[in-house]
């Protein structure tokens, strides 16, 4: 088995900016580390953390330089892929030295950690909301899954390869979700999509494979499937997830915020 904290849009921005005019997402990042550093008995020791994009809101070298340093303090190993707000080459020197990292052309990569698989992929197309699979990200993936040994087997991207009902999300989704599900069932390696982009909890299935995306330390949105659903962000509720890949092993939303207790029943 495996351990994984599961961040995703973290959308940092430089010390004294602000995203939207309303969220210091510095700060924000570094409140949730702060939380998380003081849950880690409880939570159990964890094998790496896993981060699904939009690590930075505006692509620039000192948001990096923020978000890699607050990361660090969980003491974990890193994997990252990146997101819609990111910069391929400021993302990339960010994270150089993490040993999943191409020093050119997609930052697609494979991890195995313990008993586990990992396989990021990279769905960025800069410039663009929506994200895209490329057929040498898909042919990185089924390579991956042909050598995976039957371990189990977390693909990790930014943009869900499903809908969720937010009309103005599913409008800048993944281009091609079904070029992945035809990889993924030509193989017998058991996986789990992870994902994130909508800031929120949404669970559903590519074919036979489950998908399921985390929530954001920085933001939400409103659940609202209107056509005329206004468009916009929420303060919270923020979060991440922990996904442990051993027998009967599930992926559990973590809360950044909790109620008063606990209390004896």
């Amino acid at each position: 088995m495996a351990r994984f904290l599961h961040l995703s849009d973290l959308h940092v921005v430089p010390e004294g900016q602000l995203v939207s005019s309303q969220l210091d997402t510095a700060r924000l990042l570094r409140l949730a580390i702060d939380t998380l550093t003081t849950r880690l008995d409880a939570i159990g020791p964890v094998d790496a953390v896993l981060v699904t994009g939009d690590i930075s809101d505006d692509g620039s070298t000192e948001s990096y330089e923020i978000a890699r340093r607050d990361l660090m303090r969980l003491g974990h190993r890193l994997l990252v892929v990146p997101g819609n707000h990111d910069g391929r080459e400021t993302f990339r020197a960010a994270f150089s030295d993490l040993p999943e990292m191409r020093p050119t052309g997609l930052i697609d990569w494979i991890a195995d950690i313990g008993d586990t698989r990992v396989i990021g992929l990279d769905t960025l197309i800069e410039g663009k909301g929506g994200g895209v699979l490329r057929d040498e990200s898909l042919a990185l993936l089924s390579e991956a899954l042909s050598t995976a040994g039957g371990r189990q087997t977390l693909v990790a991207l930014h943009h869900p390869p499903l809908q969720t009902g937010l009309r103005f999300m599913d409008a800048i989704g993944l281009e091609n979700p079904n070029a992945l599900r035809i990889v993924l069932d030509q193989h017998d390696a058991p996986v789990r999509v992870l994902a994130g982009h909508v800031h929120g909890v949404y669970h559903g299935l590519l074919g036979r494979h489950p998908v399921v995306t985390a929530p954001s330390c920085c933001s939400a949105f409103a659940l609202d499937l209107r056509e005329d659903a206004p468009v916009g962000f929420m303060t919270g509720p923020t979060g991440c997830a922990l996904i442990d890949t051993g027998a009967g092993g599930v992926w559990t939303e973590l809360p950044l915020r909790h109620g008063e207790g606990p209390f004896r029943f």
